[in-house]
């Protein structure tokens, strides 16, 4: 099972020979793929080593840095250099002098390698790990060399400068970052002048003059640092989940994006920028976002089951347009043509909201939910009546069935059906819109998983035509 025991010795019998042992310390999965094949211990019991692939395995009596291991067909060398946890390897650099180089490690470590051979023609020089030298214990992500100092940055976010031995000079780590992914430093030098410059973290407290840098962080985001006013400025900050949503504006030439990582952020396509963009707390995941006909609202919906309707302009809201009535991911959103009727699908219910006047503000207000489907909701439609110009609203749930929405005669006790019919047998319906009216049949349009296209009558839902893709 690849488990390693610990025992201590407390009662030995001799007739008959039993030994009585306590495991004081159990080391599970040492070699998951086939058990402790051998193990060893050095000479003065500091270090035990297992093997799960050899016959024999032995520690050098004189050096224990130093092992030997046998299987049936070969003998391996082993040499291991720290007495200490090393890390995987980060990023690496040259010392300034020419002759070190360093290289930081996700321990916190920085290795020091020193030259041990000299350059010769046609032959690489041989460099050897001399030191380890623990900086902190967070990871260590870059590593860099700017004029006479060495620079580093961590999972923290934090950005801290070094002397060419090591020694901290200064530290930045106010700015709230995230994980710190490269740094990069203009190519003017600062002024000769230090006044302005913020102060060292050493006991003299010189000025710190240092050149304005670039950073970048593993959450997308670009940040420029004033080193003279010690100001950080956010360039850029991009998603950093996939994309859930796009909504194109229904009168300008913009396109909103929304993602897992609760940013939105709108392009506009025309001029090649962006728009505006925000980040979304405490609710994160995006799942569904649409504008409203006039392009007034942005509705947001969360994999939280939360809804955020905020100004299609600059994607704020007042405070009182969070909405909350579901546990569960928000798939679907549709503004009516009027812009009076906002409706939700969540998994098999449908929820709808009502824009009301309450004084000099207008609010959305609950106007109802209904469980319409046993099945997951596929699409959510509104219409307009051609008779008496009134909203409809429709659903279409993979268990099949069309069900239409009784707006009129729906308020707070709860979203009324109006009517409900079975469109398909087999096939799984996947979406549907209005087919443009140029007849004067009014028709609704359905698409299933067998390729299949369906145009329904828009008042019976009688199936007037199919075809096979």
């Amino acid at each position: 099972m690849g488990c390693l025991y610990r025992v201590t010795l407390t009662q030995i019998l001799y007739i008959p020979l039993i030994l009585f042992v306590i495991p004081v310390r159990t080391l599970f999965d040492c070699h998951p793929e086939g058990g402790v094949s051998a193990m060893a211990l050095s000479k003065d019991s500091k270090y035990l080593v297992t093997v799960g692939a050899a016959s024999q395995l032995l520690f050098n009596p004189f050096d224990n840095t130093q092992l030997v291991s046998n299987s049936s067909t070969q003998v391996l060398f082993y040499n291991w250099t720290f007495n200490m946890v090393l890390g995987s390897l980060s990023q690496s650099i040259f010392h300034y002098d020419g002759v070190l180089a360093f290289t930081a490690t996700s321990a916190g470590n920085i290795v020091l390698w020193d030259k041990q051979t000299q350059s010769v023609s046609r032959h690489p020089v041989v460099r050897k790990a001399v030191k380890l030298v623990p900086l902190q214990k967070e990871a260590i992500t870059v590593l860099t060399l700017i004029d006479s100092f060495i620079v580093t940055g961590d999972v923290n976010g934090h950005i801290k400068f070094y002397d060419g031995n090591l020694k901290l000079i200064n530290v930045y780590n106010e700015f709230s970052l995230d994980p710190i992914r490269s740094i990069s430093f203009s190519k003017e030098k600062p002024s000769i002048s230090d006044l302005g410059y913020p102060k060292d973290c050493t006991l003299n407290a010189k000025p710190f003059v240092i050149r304005n840098f670039v950073l970048s962080t593993t959450h997308a985001t670009a940040v420029h640092v004033n080193a003279q006013r010690n100001v950080p400025q956010t360039l850029l900050k991009e998603h950093v989940e996939p994309l859930e949503a796009v909504a194109c504006h229904p009168k300008q030439p913009l396109v909103a994006m929304g993602s897992h990582s609760g940013t939105i952020k709108v392009w506009d396509y025309e001029h090649k920028k962006a728009a505006c963009s925000r980040v979304f707390q405490p609710h994160k995941q995006i799942q569904c976002i649409t504008y409203d006909p006039q392009g007034f609202y942005l509705a947001v919906g969360f994999a939280s089951g939360a809804l955020q309707i905020v100004d299609a302009c600059t994607l704020q809201s007042d405070g009182k347009e969070g909405l909350h009535y579901s546990q569960d991911s928000i798939t679907h959103l549709t503004f009516s043509q009027d812009s009076r009727y906002l409706a939700a699908a969540v998994s098999r219910t449908v929820t709808l909201l009502r824009r009301c006047k309450e004084g000099t503000q207008e609010v959305w207000k609950y106007q109802g939910r209904h469980h319409s489907h046993y099945k997951p909701i596929q699409d959510l439609l509104f219409g307009v009546d051609l008779d008496s110009s009134q909203p409809r609203l429709l659903s279409l749930g993979m268990d099949r069935w069309l069900v239409e929405y009784d707006l009129q005669n729906s308020g707070e006790d709860g979203l009324l059906i109006l009517s409900s019919e079975r469109i398909e047998q087999s096939a799984v319906p996947t979406c549907m819109m209005w087919y443009p009216p140029l007849t004067p049949e009014h028709f609704l349009l359905t698409a299933s998983n067998l390729y299949k296209m369906k145009l329904f009558n828009a008042t019976s839902k009688m199936c007037r035509f199919a075809v096979f893709l």
